[in-house]
Order: C-alpha cells, then sequence, then structure tokens
C-alpha cells in the first residue's frame, strides 16, 4: 500500500497525495495542449488567418503565462492553495467552452489570455508549491522532475489526442472533452491532503514564485529544447509521432538508474541534442512510418535526456527557500521554448517556404554549443557557493 502519511520524515516517496498530483498534472496538461491543434485549425478556418497569424494567436496563451506572475506569492500564502489551484482549473475549464459563441476576434484573444494566466496559476501552486508539500525533503529534486516529465507526457498526449480527435468531433465536443480532462484533474488535486498553514501577510506583488533571476541564464540556454519541438509540432502534425514521442519520454524513464548515474551532465546534453538532431533529419527527410516512429522514439529520448540536465541545474541553482521560484522559473521557460518554436516554425515555413526542421537542426547545435560554453561553467561557478539544495 502507498502511504497516506505527509510531510513527516516517514513519508515515501509514491505517497497518494504525489501520485493524485502527478495524475491531475498530467491531465490537465492534456486539457491545455489538445487545444492547440483545435484553436489552430478553427481560427484559419473561420477567421481566414494564416496558419502563422493563428499560431500567433495561440501563442497569446504563452504571454499570458507572466501575468500573474507578481500575485504569485500572495495568492497562496493568502488563500488556501488547494482553493486557488481547483478554481483556476475550474475557471479555465469553463472558458474554454465559450469558444464556440466567439463571435468577434478579439473574444479570441481575451479567452486565449484568460486561459493562460490561470493555467499559470494552476501550475505555479501544483508544480511550486503543492508537489513540496506532499513530498520529504529529501526527495523533492526527484519529484521536480517527475512532475516535469509528467508534464511533457501529458503535452504530447493532448496534441496527439487534440489532432486525432478533431477528425472526428466538432468544436463544441472537443471543448467538452477539454472540460472533463480539467474537471477529472480538479477532483484530483481536491482529494490531494495538505497541511493546515496559517494564512501569511505577505506583499501584493513580489517575484517569489514567479522568476529567479539567476536561473534566466541557464534557462535561455534550456529553451532551445521545447523550442525543437515546438518546431516538429509546426512542422510535422502527426498524431502517431507525437506518441512515438512519448514511448520514447518511457524508455528513457526505464534506463536504469546505475547507467543515468554514470553519465555526467555533457554526456546527457550531448546524447539529448544528438537525439533531437538525428529526429529532426530523419522526419525532414523520410516519411516512411517505421521511420517515423523511429524518429519519434529518438526526439523523445533527446528531449529527456536533456531536460533531465537542465532541470537539475535550475533547481539547485537556488537558495533552499528559493526551490519553488527556481522551479516555476523552469515551467514559465518551457512554456514559452514551445510557443516560440510552433510560431516560428510557421513563420519560416509562410515566408521563407523552408522546412522549419532546417531551423530546429540549427536550434540543436545552438543550444549544444550554448551549455557546452556558458552554461555548464555558469552552473560550476554558482552551484558550489550558492546552493543549499540537495
Amino acid at each position: 500500500m502507498f502511504s497516506t502519511s505527509y510531510n513527516t520524515s516517514e513519508q515515501v516517496f509514491w505517497n497518494k497525495n504525489f501520485i493524485l498530483l502527478i495524475l491531475s498534472n498530467v491531465l490537465l496538461y492534456i486539457s491545455v495542449y489538445m487545444l492547440f491543434p483545435v484553436l489552430q485549425t478553427w481560427i484559419v478556418g473561420k477567421w481566414g488567418y494564416s496558419p502563422t497569424g493563428a499560431s500567433l494567436v495561440s501563442s497569446l496563451f504563452g504571454i499570458a503565462l507572466f501575468l500573474p506572475g507578481a500575485v504569485n506569492n500572495y495568492l497562496v500564502d493568502t488563500f488556501k492553495r488547494k482553493s486557488v489551484c481547483t478554481r483556476s482549473i475550474m475557471l479555465f475549464a469553463l472558458l474554454g467552452l465559450l469558444y464556440p459563441y466567439a463571435n468577434q476576434i478579439w473574444m479570441v484573444y481575451a479567452l486565449r489570455a484568460l486561459q493562460g494566466a490561470l493555467f499559470a496559476i494552476a501550475l505555479m501552486v501544483t508544480g511550486s508549491t503543492l508537489v513540496i508539500d506532499v513530498t520529504p525533503s529529501s526527495f523533492r529534486s526527484k519529484a521536480n522532475w517527475v512532475f516535469a516529465f509528467s508534464g511533457g507526457v501529458g503535452m504530447l498526449l493532448g496534441l496527439s489526442g487534440g489532432l486525432y480527435l478533431s477528425s472526428i468531433f466538432s468544436l463544441n465536443n472537443m471543448m467538452y472533452i477539454s472540460a472533463a480532462f480539467a474537471g477529472v484533474a480538479l477532483f484530483l488535486v481536491s482529494m490531494i491532503e495538505i497541511c493546515f498553514r496559517a494564512p501569511l501577510e505577505p506583499p501584493l506583488f513580489s517575484f517569489d514564485r514567479f522568476i529567479l533571476f539567476r536561473n534566466i541564464p541557464p534557462g535561455i540556454n534550456m529553451m532551445t529544447v521545447p523550442f525543437v519541438l515546438g518546431t516538429v509540432v509546426a512542422g510535422k502534425p502527426d498524431y502517431f509521432f507525437y506518441l512515438c514521442i512519448v514511448l520514447g519520454f518511457a524508455i528513457f524513464w526505464f534506463i536504469p538508474k546505475q547507467i543515468k548515474r554514470k553519465a555526467d551532465d555533457i554526456v546527457r546534453i550531448v546524447t539529448g541534442y544528438i537525439f533531437m538532431t538525428l529526429s529532426v533529419y530523419l522526419v525532414s527527410s523520410y516519411q516512411h512510418h517505421i521511420v517515423l516512429c523511429a524518429a519519434g522514439v529518438m526526439m523523445g529520448l533527446g528531449v529527456a535526456s536533456a531536460m533531465c540536465q537542465y532541470l537539475k541545474i535550475m533547481i539547485k541553482l537556488p537558495k533552499h527557500c528559493e526551490r519553488g521560484t527556481g522551479y516555476h522559473t523552469y515551467q514559465l521557460m518551457w512554456e514559452i521554448g514551445i510557443m516560440m518554436g510552433v510560431a516560428l516554425g510557421f513563420f519560416v515555413c509562410r515566408y521563407y517556404q523552408s522546412d522549419p526542421l532546417t531551423l530546429a537542426g540549427g536550434i540543436c547545435m545552438a543550444g549544444l554549443l550554448g551549455y557546452l560554453l556558458f552554461t555548464r561553467r555558469y552552473y560550476q561557478k554558482r552551484t558550489l557557493s550558492n546552493s543549499t539544495i540537495k
């Protein structure tokens, strides 16, 4: 049986609360990302936008992730954390049901921005606060990795499901399906048990649980990974390919711990970028299903390997009390990387008549050089003296 205790030294890693949190995160990401291909097609078809213009409308979601950031700390220290999370998810789901009734484009802009802000709040509460509350202190770095991993899986499943189901169901039905996933995520969060915390009186605006400036330089380098993933989304809208990327994630997960521990940071990063580059080459050069499957698996392995190292950097650079802020910085920059990759992928394809996957290959090489020449030294110089996180 899984332990149901929480915030105790006897608590096991895979306790009931943590499992509920991981499942809710996967479902929330599915709910969020299945809307992207659906709305992309709808905006192009109904409003006459180009694919590039439609992707920019969707990118409002990514920009809006930063809107509530300055009040993050105020929200979770003044109100009940679970309530902040569940209400954000509920409002996100309800707003999604309004898209079919938007008869002017500014309404679509507003809905995208509001949903982005609400998703940011839910992401902050779960990833930067609740995951710490329900995990023993000795396992928190591992918990951050598992939580980030589950978000990546949910994102890919959402994209795959959105592409496949949108060919079967109408826009209205897709909104209800998305809302249903969000509703189940809300229910799972409501079942989590956390210790009571007396309300504090923090300032209304602060950078706590929003942005850790020390994490921005390696975060910019890290953004090359989701950027490549976003570019692939723009250049290869294939639900089967996304499922193969999930398979690559799963294979990486089951690689024996002994092998992962022996691999140093350079091995993880070089392996990650090489796999991503090879995947991009295969996708752009061959169309056979077997090759496509192999490319997807390689992309999943590469993204997971590089993500593992970057996440390690971005949760070890913060001081002990800055863990939540450092992790949320990672989450925000990951999401922005995805949005930028999608938007620029469509832009390159439309205005330069170029394969966006060529751009992805160049970004892979730039990311690798950036890590070897700058990020690795930046991390080593600061982590020895600044970080108190184990």
